[in-house]
Parts: structure tokens; sequence; C-alpha cells
């Protein structure tokens, strides 16, 4: 198990720069910008929706190897996503999420997650989400 996960791994490693591309389209950041200029900022609440995929709704967590994001504090958040974005911290996958952000817009979501309570599920609230959905 341990030596299929460290392939797939490897394998996102070398696919990193298609996967960039294909994520992006291929826009430039200097397209980027200008498609930013073209529309109003979504709020940072908004920006922060595409987090909750990894870091759970409103970055709350369920024992999840993901940090939350909740409570966080916004220097934090704001010299993270700034670091993923520049690739000064190696990441399979955050590269990819913040280079498409911009200053503004992490400056938004850090806002908006630092103003979050930070809670973490029980394996209570858990079952009890799961038989919810369930009837």
């Amino acid at each position: 198990m341990k030596k299929r996960l460290l392939m797939s791994v490897g394998l996102a490693c070398l696919l990193n720069t298609s996967v960039s591309y294909a994520i992006t389209g291929g826009t430039t950041a200097e397209e980027n910008a200008k498609l930013r200029g073209e529309y109003p900022m979504p709020s940072g609440e908004m920006l922060g929706d595409n987090c909750s995929a990894c870091h759970g709704t409103k970055g709350a967590e369920f024992n999840e190897a993901m940090p939350p994001l909740a409570g966080m504090k916004k220097e934090n958040f704001i010299k993270l996503m700034k670091a993923y974005r520049e690739n000064e911290f190696p990441s399979i996958v955050m590269h990819d999420v913040a280079w498409v952000f911009s200053d503004e817009e992490i400056e938004a979501m850090a806002d908006f997650f630092s103003a979050q309570k930070p809670e973490e599920w029980t394996q209570a609230d858990w079952n009890a989400s799961i038989k919810e959905n369930r009837q």
C-alpha cells in the first residue's frame, strides 16, 4: 500500500507541469490579471469555498491530514499562500491552487478564514451526519 502511494505521488510530480497547464487552460499570469480586471472580485468566503474539498467546510476538519483553515492567523495564511504561489514551498497540489489568486484575493480569503471559529468534528458528529443524510 505504501509503495503504491509513493508511486502515485511520484507520477503526480512528473505530470505536474501538464496538469498545471490543463487546470489553467494555458493562461499566463498577464492573461489572468487582465481577466481579473474585467470582473468584480468575489468575496473571501466565495474564494475560500475552493478550499473546502480538502480542508473542510468553512475550514472545519474531522481528523484529516489537511490542516483546518478556520481560525488561521491572517498573516500565516497570506504568507503560506504566497509561498505556494511562488513555488517557494513546494507542494504537489497547492502551487496549482494558489498561483491563480491575486494578492487581494489571498487577503480576502485570509480575512474570511481568520474570522471563522475553528472546530473539529467528533466521531459522534460524523455518525449523526451520515445517519441524517441517509434518511
